[in-house]
């Protein structure tokens, strides 16, 4: 490090000297090695339309459940009278969990995600009802 005398000479202050090995480095700019392959490309690919056919049959599965259970429990809700919804919630749970466990465990193939989601369907109304819309409550 020189005396601050001589750094007024030459012009350059401490802060020059401090970073100058930065400036005098070379920096290799050339790419890398290509990490992905064509097979890892085509691995991804097929995941992405996996993923994408799984996600569209969980959601149909869980749009099925919505639609039928709007129109399973819409004459309870719309009501003035306090009606039994225990029709509707055996209903209801027959359809998510009977229909949708047979798709899960026999049927299988796409079917397998769709009977998912119309297990997560009925959980989902559940938790976001308080069970309101499925008959786990009765209307008030």
């Amino acid at each position: 490090m020189a005396d601050p005398e001589e750094r007024e000479r030459d012009g350059a202050s401490l802060e020059d000297e401090i970073f100058a090995v930065a400036q005098q480095v070379d920096v290799d700019r050339t790419p890398g090695p290509r990490i992905r392959t064509e097979r890892a490309e085509a691995f991804v690919e097929r995941a992405r339309a996996f993923v994408g056919r799984d996600v569209s049959a969980l959601a149909g599965g869980c749009g099925a459940f919505l639609f039928v259970d709007l129109v399973m429990m819409y004459a309870p809700l719309m009501s003035s009278d306090r009606p039994n919804v225990l029709p509707q919630f055996v209903a209801l749970l027959v359809f998510a969990f009977g229909l949708g466990g047979l798709l899960v465990w026999r049927v299988g193939g796409r079917w397998r995600t769709f009977g998912y989601g119309m297990m997560f369907g009925w959980v989902f109304l559940s938790l976001i009802s308080v069970g309101l819309l499925t008959g786990l409550t009765a209307p008030l």
